[in-house]
């Protein structure tokens, strides 16, 4: 028997006959007969009691038995319905956003912001990785879209050549400036310090110590400007960052790198400016031109928008 047919059976015992039913329900009298004779034939049972003298529409003994069963079978088929549909709308309205582990986000926070303003029904989930990750998992089809700074000295065409034209990259901003967290009990008064300034100082960078080629091109900057200044470089590799890093700055000398200064405030942390860094990033948004999910023109029209403000 169909899911249908099921429902028709449940449906019924509040009528008083099948000419009733089919004024209300979108069945003829011949459907429903055809329906119910159907049901009734591969059970081997009778459901209802047809009287052409009574004109009533009653369930026989074996019916009344059978439709509790018949009305939890049809509550359970509404409910995976429901469950179904549930799952299709949350597919709609969820995107999944790929940025990398870094402190202070700042461009990608505004542009989600305005886009979860223009669309309140989306859901945006998103996942921290090094840019390497995230180009695989957006070609993968895992990500939805992507926010990624790559070194001014990368070449988007070399590294993008494996993926051909799957990847649509969108040039948002360029960050030439680099500044440190660090104990507002160093360097007072100051706003700006020389990387020398801070040869005793350990370097904690957002991003972990692995076989990543934007990680490790954003190492090598810190290492190649430090090399040309004579001061032997120490740092930390962390994924990402919380208050926890700036916890440990106010009771040691760790200077948290981060390409802009943060909104937000630290209690016993200041940032300063390292006045002769000489490396910078673009940041990007990237998705794939194939991939059609309704909400990705939304967030793209936010990120052109965010980007002609600037």
């Amino acid at each position: 028997m169909t899911t249908e047919e099921i429902a028709l059976i449940c449906e019924l015992p509040n009528y008083t006959s099948f000419l009733d039913a089919s004024y209300y329900l979108p069945y003829s009298p011949s459907v429903i007969t055809k329906y119910v004779c159907s049901v009734e034939e591969e059970l081997g049972i009778k459901l209802f009691i047809r009287s052409n003298k009574s004109r009533t529409l009653q369930l026989s003994d074996e019916g009344k038995v059978l439709i509790e069963s018949f009305n939890r079978v049809n509550d359970d088929w509404s409910y995976l319905k429901k469950q179904v549909e549930d799952i299709k709308t949350a597919e709609h309205h969820s995107i999944r956003i790929g940025s990398q582990p870094r402190f202070g986000n700042i461009h990608e926070q505004k542009i989600i912001t305005e886009f979860l303003f223009c669309s309140p029904l989306a859901q945006v989930s998103m996942t921290k990785s090094p840019a390497d990750e995230l180009i695989r998992n957006l070609v993968a089809g895992k990500l939805d879209a992507a926010f990624i700074t790559f070194n001014k000295s990368l070449d988007l065409d070399d590294y993008f050549a494996a993926h051909g034209d799957k990847i649509l990259a969108i040039h948002i901003a360029s960050e030439n400036e680099m500044y440190t967290g660090i104990s507002e009990k160093y360097f007072r008064g100051q706003n700006e310090v020389c990387l020398n300034d801070l040869k005793d100082f350990t370097f904690a960078f957002p991003f972990p110590n692995e076989n990543d080629i934007q990680s490790a091109r954003a190492a090598q900057s810190w290492k190649s400007i430090a090399a040309e200044k004579g001061i032997e470089l120490k740092y930390i590799n962390l994924q990402g960052y919380d208050s926890t890093v700036f916890e440990m700055a106010r009771q040691k000398k760790i200077a948290v790198t981060t390409t802009r200064v943060p909104s937000a405030s630290y209690e016993g942390v200041k940032f300063v400016k390292i006045s002769d860094w000489t490396g910078g990033t673009n940041l990007y948004f990237l998705h794939c031109p194939s991939n059609r999910h309704p909400a990705i023109r939304q967030l793209k029209q936010c990120v052109e928008d965010y980007r002609d403000s600037l």
